[in-house]
């Protein structure tokens, strides 16, 4: 239920806590206290208050003078005041009721005293806007009593306005009323925008004006401004300003501002060429624009939603026909996810028509062996955090598409979550790798000449070398004075030609890791191992980080080398899987093929007893850097080995 707001002024401290002491055990109730009599106006014109309890006595502005204001005020008229007074004499009584206080409550005032007139005056209050809110209707039916037939027709016919859906095209037509029921000559009906400006959808100057809306600035308008800005009805007589819709002239305007939650929203002026002036224009004409201003609020709210509506719906529109990346919308029921949407750079990337895609698992748009990670990503996404990776699609040819996919939740309309995937195809990126690692393996085979003519010149000379004298010694014709020196140039000659050897062998390493980097090695050892063409591999090394340590690069290298060979040589595979990831200070290596796998326990047990070697060496690779081997495989079911170790 909502809480009532009570404001509670008075100048002494003491009675603001007790009074909010004894309110505050009301559940119903929010109390705010003020201690300055000049402040209630700025507290109003911020909060929406109920009910107020005011002192009488204060220093610098007295509870009169405060109630005046607030009676004075259109949008605060209506709130009750209750006096908080020590004072009972009969002229003081008087004056707080003239001034359209509902009652007081004497100092020192009893609990229970306290309590039921607040609850009075509240529940009064709702009964009186509750009969208010009875639209126009009653108000009318009322003044028909002592109206004639036609008028009562006018009246009846502004009440309808109010009854029916209102929209920008009846706004002419309900200004016509209004004066046929005032029985004056011109008018207007205007709103604020955003900018502060006087938006008028009609206008009668003689004839209604109604082909387009028009805009003023509020110093353009005149005294009627004055509605606006200081939230109050403006009336002129005899000498009345010029008005700014019509240049006829009249003898005097009544222009009242329309409020809904203490915000001016527009007004409605009118005026009239007769000289006698009738109070009874101004109750009228502020009934009307009592009971206008929450129906044009609303009016102005929703065409408001419809714009941005309207301007959200078309940017989004705009840019999922024109992106030229696939773009796929998925709605989520809570348990599955579904196709909503697709454009047509999606539909020629899948290949798909959109009947097809919606009857297909959301996982099988991807890669089967990535379907797990995909599925995980989407709902990671459906928790607001984003989720970006390379990864691969089988378009409906069963063609392997790189792509590099990019998954967000999208919005949330009707209780309905969405989440859009943008698919971006990398297959030229990938192109221009294949051509990158093509120059990598001719830079290679230069350095292997190169190697080959170091040999060659270096070691080759020296193994020359050392044949000629082991030719001399077996000649028998050195003597036994000379073997010791002959030696001696022999052992040098070995001792060059192993450091020289060992200068080449250090070399091999640097140029494919170290210039290269650890995948391009990979890639071009896969290059080279898969040469015939007859297995298929898929290398994901999206979110891989090259490691800093020499040692452990060279080891991840002679690890995938042991398992690509073994693929070659004993799985019978047809595609080999294999990614590259890198996370905190731990590099994942994960081997899939769909080879024949093998029973696990005997062959662990072969390693065990020593009788195969390749999987033992890995172990023991992985086993230097603190890490683990996970071996998932059963005979005609495949193999996955999952390797971490610490960078």
């Amino acid at each position: 239920m909502e809480k009532s707001t009570i404001l509670v002024v008075d100048d002494s401290m003491s009675n603001l806590l007790l009074v909010k002491d004894i309110l505050s055990g009301e559940a119903e109730y929010e109390i705010i206290t003020e201690s300055e009599g000049e402040n209630v106006i700025k507290i109003l014109n911020n909060r929406k208050v109920d009910l107020i309890l005011l002192d009488i006595m204060m220093p610098k502005v007295d509870g009169f003078e405060v109630c005046k204001k607030i009676k004075d005020d259109l949008a605060f008229k209506d709130i009750p005041i209750i006096f908080l007074t020590a004072k009972i004499d009969e002229a003081s009584l008087l004056a707080g009721f003239e001034l359209g206080g509902v009652d007081y409550i004497k100092k020192p005032f009893l609990i229970s005293e306290l309590i039921a007139r607040v609850k009075t005056h509240l529940q009064l209050k709702k009964t009186n806007e509750k009969l208010k809110n009875e639209l126009f209707q009653h108000y009318l039916t009322q003044q028909s009593l002592i109206a004639s037939q036609n008028e009562l027709s006018v009246k009846n016919n502004i009440a309808s306005f109010f009854l029916s859906g209102f929209r920008d095209d009846l706004y002419p037509r309900l200004l016509e009323e209004i004066l046929k029921y005032l029985g004056l000559d011109f008018g207007v009906i205007g709103t604020l925008n955003d900018e502060q400006k006087l938006v008028c959808p009609s206008i009668y100057s003689g004839e209604i004006e109604s082909d387009k809306d028009y805009v003023f600035d509020i110093q353009d308008i005149g005294d009627i401004a004055i509605s606006v800005l200081k939230k109050r009805t403006v009336i002129q007589k005899n000498e009345v300003s010029p008005l700014f819709f019509t240049k006829a002239k009249v003898n005097f305007m009544i222009s009242v501002p329309m409020i809904c939650n203490s915000k001016v929203i527009g007004l409605v002026a009118v005026a009239g060429k007769r000289t006698d002036y009738s109070d009874s224009y101004r109750e009228k004409l502020e009934n009307i624009a009592s009971f206008l201003s929450p129906v044009m609020y609303n009016n102005l709210e929703r065409k408001k939603a419809e714009q941005l509506l309207k301007f959200s719906e078309e940017k989004y529109r705009t840019f999922f026909n024109n992106i030229s990346d696939g773009v796929i919308v998925f709605n989520y029921d809570g348990n599955d996810f579904s196709l909503y949407e697709i454009n047509r750079a999606g539909l020629e990337l899948m290949g798909y028509s959109f009947e097809e895609l919606s009857k297909m698992p959301v996982e099988k748009i991807i890669e089967p062996v990535f379907s797990e990670k995909y599925l995980e990503a989407m709902k990671l996404a459906l928790d607001g955090k984003s989720q970006g990776f390379e990864t691969y699609i089988v378009n409906s040819k069963g063609k392997t598409i790189p792509i590099e996919i990019n998954i967000d939740r999208f919005f949330i309309k009707n209780g309905k979550v969405f989440v859009f995937n943008v698919l971006r195809d990398i297959t030229d990126r990938k192109n221009v790798d294949k051509r990158l690692f093509s120059t990598i393996v001719e830079t290679q085979e230069n350095e292997r000449l190169r190697f080959a003519k170091d040999i060659h010149d270096g070691i080759g000379s020296y193994l020359t070398s050392l044949i000629t004298y082991i030719n001399l010694l077996a000649s028998s014709k050195i003597s036994v004075m000379e073997m010791p020196d002959i030696f001696e140039e022999m052992k040098d000659l070995v001792m060059e030609a192993v450091r020289e050897s060992k200068n080449i062998a250090s070399d091999l390493v640097p140029d494919i890791l170290d210039n290269f980097g650890l995948v391009a090695g990979i890639k071009n050892l896969a290059k080279h191992i898969f040469v015939d063409g007859k297995i298929q591999l898929i290398f994901e090394c999206g979110n891989f980080k090259e490691p800093q340590n020499k040692i452990l690069k060279t080891a991840l290298f002679r690890i995938v080398n042991e398992l690509l060979n073994n693929a070659v040589k004993y799985s019978s595979a047809s595609k080999v899987i294999l990614i590259l990831e890198t996370s905190d200070n731990y590099t994942h290596l994960k081997y899939i093929d769909d080879g024949k796998g093998f029973d696990k326990e005997e062959v662990m047990t072969m390693i065990q007893n020593k009788e195969v070697s390749g999987l033992k060496n890995i172990e023991s690779r992985v086993a230097n850097f603190s890490g683990q081997v996970d071996i998932k495989t059963s005979k005609n079911h495949g193999l996955e080995i999952n390797i971490v170790v610490l960078n």
